[in-house]
């Protein structure tokens, strides 16, 4: 089976030591988290910290770049920066168990008057340098489609082909059900290259899974990972929202979300 992940350190108005138990995995945003500009001492504290969360294991980073005018791509893609935020990324990911790498689509997008031919050479060679530094700590990364038109690789085919173009084993892709239902595109086509997936995020109706009439798709995409046998996570890396009014229990609305998972899971599995 596929693991049930929850991504954690997100927002401060959801600590992450009141996450239920249960859950199998976590992620964790390296930008809010990691902070690779950070000092040597600042790392040593935040792990600390990270460690008093009581998390399941941490294999999953996502938001790699964020912040302090990141861009890969453009005329404003400082190349100094990215190398050094990578490798230390990476190092200090490698140091949590992380084992994949999440990197969003929307910073590979091209301004208007910039030609994209050269703004795609240019995401070439960015992941290039992002699997240099993950290749050396046995870490992958998933290109993470955000079916936006003006972004490099919008679709999760879109994606893959991208990938294929990096030609580096240690860069494949998240399949994000929120874009797939906003490109209009079947869940299928993960099937389709199944061992490009290396990550899933999905999300209810305006909240956690189990929020709004969303059952039907998660049906549709955990029959699609058991037929590919995934085994890697799918992380409920979401907006949450009270399910019972009042301020959210961030503790007892995970462990809701979590309960109702496995039991989607457990009935798929056993068809």
């Amino acid at each position: 089976m596929f693991k049930l992940c929850i991504l954690a350190g997100d927002d401060p108005n959801r600590p992450p030591a009141a996450i239920a138990p249960g859950w199998e995995m976590a992620e964790i945003p390296v930008a809010l988290q990691v902070k690779p500009f950070e000092s040597e001492a600042v790392w040593i504290a935040k792990r600390q910290e990270i460690a008093s969360w009581g998390l399941p294991p941490i294999k999953v980073a996502s938001h790699f770049l964020q912040f302090h005018g990141l861009i890969p791509v453009g005329p404003g893609a400082d190349w100094d920066q990215l190398a050094f935020w990578t490798k230390r990324a990476f190092a200090r990911l490698a140091g949590l168990g992380v084992e994949v790498a999440g990197v969003y689509g929307g910073f590979f997008r091209p301004p208007a008057d910039f030609p994209v031919d050269v703004a795609w050479e240019q995401a070439l060679t960015y992941v290039d340098i992002m699997a240099d530094e993950a290749e050396k700590h046995n870490m992958l990364i998933a290109l993470e489609p955000i079916a936006e038109p003006d972004t490099l690789w919008p679709m999760y085919p879109d994606g893959v082909a991208f990938a294929k173009e990096v030609g580096r084993p240690s860069v494949r892709v998240m399949a994000d059900m929120n874009y797939f239902i906003r490109g209009n595109q079947p869940l299928e086509l993960i099937a389709e290259e199944p061992s490009y997936c290396l990550h899933v995020h999905i999300a209810g109706e305006k909240g956690q899974p189990g929020v709004g009439d969303m059952e039907g798709m998660f049906t549709n995409l955990f029959r699609v990972l058991r037929g590919i046998n995934y085994q890697r996570g799918v992380s409920a890396a979401c907006p949450w929202v009270s399910t019972e009014g009042g301020p959210l229990d961030y503790g007892k609305e995970t462990a809701k979300t979590l309960a109702y998972l496995k039991g989607l899971r457990d009935q798929v599995y056993a068809e």
